[in-house]
């Protein structure tokens, strides 16, 4: 069965404009995808991937705020070590034998992963854009409907 975040990634609704960011994104996905289909048996290994990917992830994220001194980076930066916490706080149960957390972990990061890019990611992205080029990312999508233009 098909999710939002399947939809959101296949819509392209996850390009933001920033090259890095979308393809970190999409692994992003495509880890969580596997941690979702995982066993008991290799559901802490497949966490384990997906920490990695996420302190790398954050990690850079957090660094071009950091070094841009983007006026947002409080917030995201603080919603990044949250997330990472409960990753790790989820994995050391899966290595103690409790599964309980994972299927709430997963629905979590399902719902919260479209909402964080598409807000606080898109914007650090534009904020990117504008210190590099003086300009907004260019985002084209599959599949977009062109807006309507406005009745006069």
């Amino acid at each position: 069965m098909k999710s939002d975040l399947d939809t959101f990634m296949a819509r392209d609704e996850f390009l933001i404009g920033h090259q890095k960011m979308d393809l970190i994104h999409e692994e992003f996905y495509e880890l969580l995808t596997q941690l979702s289909r995982s066993t008991q048996a290799d559901a802490a290994a497949a966490l384990m991937a997906l920490i990695v990917h996420c302190k790398d992830h954050f990690g850079q994220e957090d660094r071009w705020m950091r070094e841009t001194q983007y006026n947002g980076r409080d917030c995201h930066i603080k919603e990044h070590g949250e997330v990472l916490a409960s990753l790790e706080d989820v994995h050391s149960r899966l290595v103690n034998g409790d599964h309980r957390a994972l299927p709430h972990l997963i629905e979590a990061l399902t719902n919260w992963f479209p909402g964080h890019v598409q807000h606080l990611d898109s914007s650090l992205a534009q904020w990117l854009a504008k210190q590099q080029w003086n300009a907004h990312p260019l985002v084209l999508r599959r599949g977009a409907v062109p807006a309507r233009p406005a009745d006069h």
